[in-house]
Formats: C-alpha cells, structure tokens, sequence
C-alpha cells in the first residue's frame, strides 16, 4: 500500500465533508425532472426496431424523427450534445425508406450485411465522426472538425445505421466527471445534481435518458462502465484488439497505450450489447465465437463485494454488494457453479493500476499548449491558476497532469515491487477464470456522487483500471435504483477474448431482474 496515495484520498474526502455544507447550500433546489419518453418506438431495442424497419412496420424516417425531438426535449437539462448532425440523419433515413420503397436491397440482404439499416445511434465526441466537432472537448482545439470517419463509425455506418450527433467529454477524456471549460458540464438524467460520469458520459446521459439507443464510448479506465452505472445502462469494454481505435482522441503510438484504450458500445438493452459487439469488431482474425450459446450449467461465476484492508477508498455501498450477491445467487439458482473469490493484493491494485498508466512510455499530452503542442505545459502552475479560475484548462485535466508528473504519488523506486505483484495478480486472475468464468465485481463503490464530488475517489477508480490495465473484458450491467432512485449495477470480466460470457451474462441478469429503469418524471421520495 503506499501511503502517499491513500492518504491523499483519505485527505480529499476529509475536505469534502468539510464543504458539505456548500454542496446542500448550492444543491438546496432539485432540478427539473426529465419529461417521460412516452413514444412505444423510444422503448424498443435497437436490434428490433432494426427489423420493424426492414418489413416496413415503421419507416426510418419516423424513428430518427423521435429520437431527434427526445434529445431536442432533453438535452436543455442534460447539456449532452456537443454538435448534432439532424438535419443530415433526417435525409439518410429517407435514402434508407427509398431503399426498401424500390426494392434495391432485399430483408435477407439487410438481416446479413446492415442488421442495423435505418436505426439512428450517437458518438462520443472523441471518436471521430466526420464533419462534426473533434477538439477533445479543449479549448486549444476549439473550432476543429473530423475530416473522416474513425474506423469504428465506418463500421457502423456500413451496417445501415444513422448517425444524430457527438457527445461531450471532459477535457481530453481525462475525467471521471464530464466537464470541460469549452461545452460545459453534462448532467445525470436520474438527478441532474449528480454526476452522469466519464469520460464517455454525454453518451452514458443520452442513451439513459431514453434519448439515444446505444452510443460509440471509449475506455481508458473505465470511461465506458462508469457512466454506464451512474446512468443505468449497459456497456462494454472490449478485449483490446478486436475493435479498432483509429481515429479516436487523443491517441499516443504507444503499444500499452493501444492496449489500455479500447472503443465500444453503450445501450440499453443488452441484446443490442452482442449485436454491437459482432458489427464493431468486423475484420477482427480472432476466433470470438459470438454466435457461440453460453451453457451456464457449465459457467464458473465468482464474485466479490468489496475489497477489504482498502484505506482512503470508500467501502462499497450495501446496496451494491447486495446486487452483487442477488446476481450469484440467481446463477446458482440456474445451476452454475458460483464460489466468492479469494484473490490476494486486489487491495493494491489502485497502486498497480496507476503505475502502469502513468509508466507508459508515451503518455498523451493532457494540458496541450495553444501555440505549440511540443511545449510542456506546467501543471502545478495551472493548478495555482485554476484555484483563482485563471486557468484555461479544466480540473480534470490539470489534475490528471499533477499526478503524470508525480509519478501517480508513488515513489519511483516502489516500482518494481507493484510491478512484480500485477503480475502475479493477472496470472491468478487469469488461472481463476479459465475458458468458462467471469468474475462479479464492484465497477465504484457508490452511485452517481454530486457534481464535483467525483475527484475525492479518483482511487477508485482500481475497480476499473484493472481490466484496461490487464486487457480483461467487462461489461457494466445495471441492477435497478437505489434508495435515492440513482442506477446501481457492477462489472461481470472474463478472460481475454471471452468477451462472450460477459455479454450473456449480462443478457441473463436483464431478463431476471429488468435492466434500465427509465429516470422518473416526478420528484424521488427516498423510502
């Protein structure tokens, strides 16, 4: 445990119940609630709405109609957009009606080559969608735009589907809150005093506000998951690899880089989470076997509900661990063999984890100077400046450089002890799940906090990282509403490209306990 890390934690979260009194004074007001998504078509999964469009039971020009007036009715409250591309989505989905009116592609056709024909979907704005913003949501880019599709929108759109829009990030992805000093801050659909997460959380607050169907997220340590959980959707990070990450934001030529950071979807319904998978990593050599049914009679489930000796990391809410043990408890119920995990030094995997971030050899430039890129940006100068807000940069970031440029607090000589452990812990983690187990484990140890209260549990952020870190799979499942009506839910991981026991597990776990709960149109009364 290094003592510098933990105890800057522990101090934050001293200071932040120091300030409690100003977080009630500014949140004192409840913000309005989001109106209903009262239109049937808003509450049809993708992979369906898919094929009422290909027999003709709706026309794609209808159902990019509706999700266009639904992020038109949300967004004033949520602050997601960052740039809409309506009216050119409005003149696809006619091309895609005409197609079907002249009989120029056939429903076979379509099932096989465009499963996703006509249905609209959105990207994160630091996935590279052509024509639209692509600053990494800082100021020093303000006014750039994509001048092509990144891979992963390619394939998309090679599936028929429709894109309205890009979403906003904190500065450079480099968050777990969304926020920057170019668009502003985007706010949780379930209680807009609370954080929707990052940094794909534009995408997370769209897709569950009902807004958006599913997304195009990305994920460093964590940044499709979390905002997955503080939103109540479903999302995946991919084994590294199988989806491609050309035309993301910031991007280093760093082979630990381009493992850590993968590209992938975020939905509501976990059906869509497979089909996504399937058409993203199209091109992908590696044997997946998506198509494959999963026996769980034959699944090995672990799980665990807190990591213990943790100091300066929040334990895990109860309500947490108590979907956690639900969701063993069904799969031991439907006859897998379910067993608590035992996995020595979990504890020290925040130190490990942001070790091995911090080491990379090539590092993306979070605080990127205006007039040359090259030069480097003093961070504890423009943490000096923020506190006056004389600074051009957001917190997120400035704090993500304060830590780069310490070595993420801990002494470089300990280096080789956490390395030797990380090692040690993939190899256990790696023989404990075999070809046939996932692993059931906290993604944060609470729901949404308040809105600037995120950054006193960046340490955390362990439960994440270690899947990037190890280039594990994981698929962020929600689990209901806690007793403040806020998303709660947890990780299920696999072993590298078992991405398939993830995704049915996740499918299990929405058909036994029901997946998203939309945000309710009338105040929260606690119980």
């Amino acid at each position: 445990m290094e003592w510098t890390l933990r105890f800057s934690s522990w101090l934050s979260a001293i200071i932040i119940v120091i300030l409690k009194p100003y977080f009630w004074i500014r949140d004192w007001e409840q913000p309005p609630k989001l109106p209903p998504a009262n239109d049937e078509l808003l509450n049809i999964s993708a992979v369906k709405l898919a094929k009422m469009i290909r027999h003709g039971e709706v026309s794609s020009e209808h159902v990019v109609k509706t999700y266009i007036e639904r992020i038109k009715k949300v967004n004033s409250l949520l602050n997601a957009v960052v740039e809409d591309r309506f009216d050119a989505a409005l003149i696809d989905a006619k091309k895609c009606d005409k197609m079907l009116t002249l009989n120029e592609v056939t429903i076979h056709q379509l099932e096989e080559q465009m499963p996703f024909f006509g249905v609209p979907f959105t990207v994160k704005e630091s996935c590279g969608l052509k024509g639209l913003s692509y600053t990494g949501c800082t100021k020093v880019r303000e006014g750039i735009k994509a001048d092509e599709d990144s891979l992963i929108v390619q394939n998309m759109k090679a599936t028929g589907a429709i894109p309205l829009c890009v979403t906003n990030t904190p500065e450079l992805c480099s968050g777990f809150e969304t926020v920057n000093s170019l668009y502003g801050v985007t706010r949780n659909p379930y209680d807009g005093r609370h954080s929707a997460g990052g940094s794909s959380g534009g995408e997370g607050a769209l897709i569950g506000a009902g807004a958006s169907l599913f997304g195009i997220g990305s994920d460093i340590a964590g940044s499709i998951r979390l905002p997955a959980l503080f939103n109540g959707v479903f999302g995946h990070k991919p084994t590294p690899g199988i989806i491609p990450i050309k035309g993301h934001f910031p991007m280093v030529e760093c082979d630990e880089f381009k493992k850590y950071l993968v590209l992938g979807p975020i939905a509501r319904y976990a059906e869509d989470l497979h089909a996504l998978v399937k058409v993203m990593s199209s091109g992908c050599e590696r044997n997946l076997r998506l198509d494959e049914p999963v026996n769980f009679a034959k699944l090995k489930v672990f799980y665990l509900e807190n990591v213990e000796k943790n100091f300066g990391i929040k334990p895990v809410d109860s309500e947490i661990r108590n979907a956690i043990k639900r969701a063993a408890t069904h799969f031991e119920k439907i006859g897998a063999k379910v067993d608590k995990a035992i996995i020595p030094d979990l504890s020290e995997s925040c130190e490990m984890g942001i070790l091995a971030l911090f080491e990379m050899p090539d590092m993306p430039n979070i605080l990127i100077h205006p007039k040359d890129p090259k030069i480097k940006v003093n961070a504890l100068w423009e943490l000096m400046k923020s506190i006056f807000g004389c600074s051009n940069y957001s917190k997120s970031a400035i704090f993500t450089a304060v830590l780069e440029q310490f070595n993420g607090l801990i002494f470089p000589f300990r280096a080789v002890k956490y390395s030797g452990k990380l090692k040690l812990l993939e190899n256990k983690l790696l023989q404990m799940l075999g070809d046939d187990g996932v692993f059931i484990y906290p993604t944060f140890p609470t729901s949404a906090p308040r809105f600037g209260q995120i950054f006193v549990q960046s340490a955390a952020g362990m439960y994440c990282l270690l899947c990037n870190i190890l280039g594990l799979p994981a698929t962020e499942v929600p689990m209901g509403l806690n007793r403040q009506g806020l998303p709660i839910g947890f990780q299920v991981i696999a072993a590298p490209n078992n991405d398939r026991l993830c995704l049915a597990v996740a499918t299990e776990l929405e058909r036994a306990f029901g997946g998203w709960i939309p945000p309710r149109p009338e105040p929260f009364i606690p119980f």
